[in-house]
């Protein structure tokens, strides 16, 4: 028996988040927009995933199966959302019979993201800027005149968006002063919040699986790292697919 291979497939979200990744992309009924996600079903599809994992609530587990079999049984009305649209279809095209919620986002009394930058804003002007032209500016602008939905996927998961996405965390964790760890203090959730999807998913390896999750582009530098670290598995870059 061979050893599992974990694919992290990045993408923008579809429904409103606050994420850096996210990309108002109007409706994506017409043919056009239903042509490019399929795309991204098919080439995901070629990996031959034997489970698909979602940035969804672990304890929204049965809520999320419960869904997937009435989109099973097509009762279910699609919403604008990743997991709908590109998650649902790769998991039924491959005989799936139930899918995973690996995702946790618990509150350890920390500051939230804006917070962070409002307190840099405010205190650190040169650090924020820093970090707006350097890492924020670009990627906006990056995606901005892009509406392909096939395209927008293959750059969250460009090696060099990947690096720039981890590297502006980095930058992040420099705001403070002192023994006021101001963004450090977020990205301890941060870290605490991908060590629990690594761990979530770690729970479905089995020799010769072919586990992909779908999640957004910002997690994958860390959850890669964190597999890569641990010897479990392969990592397969979504890139090599995304071709």
């Amino acid at each position: 028996m061979g050893k599992a291979k974990v694919m992290i497939l990045g993408t923008f979200h579809l429904r409103y988040t606050p994420d850096a990744y996210r990309k108002e992309i109007g409706g994506i009924s017409t043919l056009e927009k239903q042509r490019e996600i399929r795309q991204v079903i098919d080439h995901v599809k070629a990996f031959r995933p034997t489970k698909m994992a979602f940035e969804v609530v672990k304890s929204e587990n049965d809520r999320l199966n419960e869904e997937y079999e009435r989109y099973l049984k097509g009762e279910l009305e699609l919403e604008v959302d990743e997991v709908y649209q590109f998650g649902f279809p790769i998991a039924a095209e491959s005989e799936h019979r139930q899918v995973y919620a690996v995702d946790w986002m618990e509150s350890v009394g920390n500051r939230g993201l804006g917070e962070v930058y409002e307190w840099a804003k405010a205190n650190q002007p040169e650090l924020f800027n820093f970090i707006e032209e350097t890492y924020h500016k670009p990627e906006r602008a990056s995606m901005e005149n892009v509406d392909d939905i096939y395209k927008l996927v293959q750059h969250c998961n460009d090696e060099q968006v990947i690096r720039l996405s981890h590297e502006a965390y980095m930058a992040l964790a420099r705001i403070g002063e002192g023994e006021n760890y101001v963004g450090i203090d977020w990205l301890r959730w941060w870290y605490q919040r991908n060590l629990i999807i690594y761990k979530n998913l770690a729970e479905l390896i089995a020799p010769d699986e072919r586990i992909v999750l779908l999640i957004g582009g910002a997690h994958i530098h860390l959850i890669s790292q964190f597999f890569k670290e641990s010897k479990l598995v392969e990592v397969v870059p979504a890139s090599l697919y995304l071709k």
